[in-house]
């Protein structure tokens, strides 16, 4: 109540790191997300981040879209119209592989993380290739450090990510 008065968003967020492969938690998951699904359907300001930052040996075909499509249903149960993050391998960076095979359905994003001392023109260039083939895409983690948070703060390429974003109209928070 307190981010809708403040025009604000909340983000509930499954976030994994050290497992890497979202399809260890599928079950456990799905009953979370249809929990705070339920407890928040007519919310308009709540976005679920379904997988925060796959890593390792996971691919998006075998291991993230399968997962993604059961935890999306899972919400679409209880809120059908709610906006849903996604997250992509790589710590949320491999876009292209989502825009080669996307999930279907309404009110989906494609989120992507970048570190300014780590991430530059390549990654930029792999959004632009995203949003060409239709990806919707959301930044739901950035910083102005190296992607192991150390270094920084490198504060004129974080500008160069938020002219590009901004370009694109590309939502963010950090």
């Amino acid at each position: 109540d307190a981010a809708a008065a403040c025009d604000m968003y909340i983000i509930i967020d499954w976030h994994i790191l050290s497992d890497g492969d979202p399809s260890a938690h599928t079950e456990e998951a799905e009953a979370f997300f249809s929990d705070m699904a339920r407890r928040f359907r007519d919310i308009p300001n709540v976005l679920y981040e379904i997988c925060n930052e796959p890593n390792g040996a996971v691919t998006w075909s075998e291991h993230v879209k399968p997962y993604a499509q059961r935890v999306i249903a899972s919400i679409r149960a209880q809120s059908p119209r709610a906006v849903i993050l996604v997250g992509t391998p790589t710590w949320s960076q491999d876009l292209h592989l989502a825009a080669a095979d996307p999930l279907s359905g309404d009110n989906l994003m494609y989120t992507l993380h970048f570190y300014a001392g780590t991430h530059g023109a390549s990654l930029r260039e792999r959004v632009d290739s995203a949003l060409a083939a239709g990806l919707p895409v959301f930044v739901s983690e950035w910083g102005t450090s190296r992607a192991d948070g150390s270094g920084g703060v490198f504060l004129a390429e974080a500008a160069v990510w938020l002219d590009f974003l901004d370009e694109r109209g590309i939502s963010w928070c950090n």
